[in-house]
Formats: C-alpha cells, sequence, structure tokens
C-alpha cells in the first residue's frame, strides 16, 4: 500500500522503529471512536498528502469534542457521532488515516517537532547534516512552515527554550536521534532509493518522542537556514 499508511506498515516491520510509532490506521467510524478513547487526541491525514495539507486534529476536553482543520477555525461537538459525521464530510473521497496525537512540546504556546536531515555522501552512505525544530504558527496543528505559517530555529534553542535541557541532556537527545535516524534510512533502502531524507520526530514535555514523518524532498528553505548546514550539504554534493 502507498502513502502515509504503506510507509508505517514498512516500518512497523522494524521492531526498534516500530516503539517510535503513533498507533496509526485506516481512518472509519471504528477505528476514530476506538483511538479517541483511548487517547483522546488524534489526527486525521490525507493517505496521499504531502506538506501538511488537509490535516485535521480532534481532541475531546471535559465537556465537548472539538475539531480544526490545519489552522482554521475549532468548532465544537457535543459527542463523538457528530464529531465524526463533521470529519466523513471532509474525507469521503478519498482515503484517510487517524494517528494518535502526541501532545508535542512548546514554544510560547506552540508546539513545535523535530526535523532531522539526512543525506547520502559521495561513498552513497547515509549521513546526518543537520536538525531543526519547526514551531506552528498561531493557531496552527500543523509544523509545516510553509503551509502553517510558522518557522524554524535550531534544534538547541527550542530543547532549552521549551524542555530547559541542560547541554548534556540537548547532547543526548541530538544523539538518540541522529542513531534512530540512521536507522530509519537503512530501513529506508529497502522501500526506495532516495538521495536525501528529511525526518520528523515529535517531543513531549517528559523528553519522550516518536517518529511522525519520512519525507524524500527536503524543503530549501527548511534545510539552508544556517550556513554550517549549508556548507555541509555542498560539500556532500560536491
Amino acid at each position: 500500500m502507498p502513502g502515509k499508511l504503506g510507509l508505517h506498515l514498512f516500518y512497523s516491520k522494524d521492531p526498534h522503529i516500530r516503539a517510535y510509532l503513533p498507533s496509526t490506521t485506516v481512518l472509519n467510524r471504528d477505528s476514530f471512536y476506538r483511538l479517541m478513547r483511548r487517547y483522546q487526541s488524534v489526527y486525521i491525514k490525507p493517505n496521499m498528502s504531502h506538506m501538511g495539507k488537509g490535516i485535521m486534529k480532534a481532541w475531546s476536553t471535559d465537556k465537548e469534542y472539538r475539531l480544526v482543520k490545519e489552522k482554521g477555525d475549532v468548532k465544537s461537538f457535543r459527542n463523538l457521532k457528530s464529531t465524526y459525521n463533521s470529519i466523513q464530510k471532509q474525507t469521503s473521497k478519498d482515503l484517510y488515516i487517524v494517528q494518535r496525537a502526541i501532545h508535542l512540546a512548546k514554544i510560547q504556546t506552540r508546539p513545535f517537532d523535530i526535523r532531522v536531515m539526512m543525506m547520502r555522501n559521495s561513498q552513497n552512505e547515509w549521513q546526518y547534516t543537520g536538525m531543526l525544530a519547526k514551531i506552528a504558527g498561531p493557531s496552527s496543528v500543523i509544523t509545516n512552515v510553509n503551509r502553517g505559517g510558522g518557522y524554524a530555529i535550531p534544534i538547541e534553542n527550542a530543547l532549552d527554550t521549551s524542555l530547559r535541557l541542560t547541554h548534556e541532556q540537548q547532547h543526548r537527545t541530538i544523539k538518540d536521534l541522529i542513531a534512530l535516524s540512521h536507522r530509519i534510512c537503512h530501513r529506508f533502502n529497502r522501500y526506495k532509493y532516495s538521495s536525501q531524507i528529511g525526518i520528523d520526530f515529535g517531543i513531549d514535555q517528559h523528553q519522550k518522542y516518536g517518529l511522525l514523518k519520512s519525507i524524500l524532498t527536503i524543503h530549501p528553505m527548511i534545510c539552508l537556514t544556517n550556513s554550517k548546514l549549508k556548507r555541509c550539504i555542498k560539500k556532500l554534493k560536491a
């Protein structure tokens, strides 16, 4: 199966990577009810779309259920049935997935995720090239910089500002994410050839992280936000 679900199932066959994958399945009434009751917050995503297009988030509060698409207005519902009926009206034409929402760490009330950039060097081996934090735009449930109106900052700044990690804790977190990214890239070799991969991780306030997605084309505006990373990419391409 192609798309997000196919890639999720492919990664799930590696036990080490599977431990970092949020629960994900085809969207239907039963799966939506099940994941909402278990996790209280989920993402609804088009299986084949990219760049945050069409993503919705549903979550429960003490009194109601809420739903928002990308960075639109938040809608409120009395029960799961009416929430799903609203989702169904917007998703009936294509295949969608429902996925447990990681409660992302925040910077000034805005959630962020972590983009790890990997490229092949001149020996065709995977090499880490950089890492950034992507911060969601105002009232947005997606961290895509262009579509969500957010911005990117150095990962160290994000870990310090949001989680108050020491330099040693930051180093350990970055080291762990790089090691996991290498594992993901080597697994991906069996799926499709690519010269570069961007891997998005979510991290929560307890410093637990999970794999959100991997993409084949790294957006240049994300990659080239600092001169050190730009020089590294030029060196790998030489």
